[in-house]
């Protein structure tokens, strides 16, 4: 279970019924989600494959890639705009930029 649902994400699905994704692990999806949470399960055909735990200790830090990004994107004050010039991000990608979104349309 992570701290980020529907309203940090998005529930807009792919025509293959993924809605996000974890960035570098296709071993996992993203399977359910509440407003408030989602969970996140190892790929299998039966649904019975151990989730890794050892890999994401509490309060671990995991990158989530939403299919879409508006009503994701409609929930922050701000967006942190990092360097991805080697086509990779994560949790140690230095931020460039903070872009503040329009509001109020």
């Amino acid at each position: 279970m992570v701290d980020a649902g529907a309203t940090a994400l998005t529930k807009k699905s792919t025509p293959q019924g993924s809605m996000r994704s974890v960035l570098g692990r296709p071993d996992l999806e993203c399977y359910r989600m509440s407003q408030e949470i989602n969970m996140i399960r190892c790929k299998s055909e039966d649904g019975a494959k151990p989730f890794p735990f050892q890999e994401f200790p509490l309060g671990s830090t995991v990158l989530l890639i939403p299919n879409h990004s508006c009503l994701a994107a409609a929930c922050f004050e701000e967006y942190h705009v990092v360097d991805g010039g080697d086509n990779s991000v994560s949790t140690k990608s230095e931020v460039v930029e903070m872009w503040s979104p329009v509001k109020g349309w």
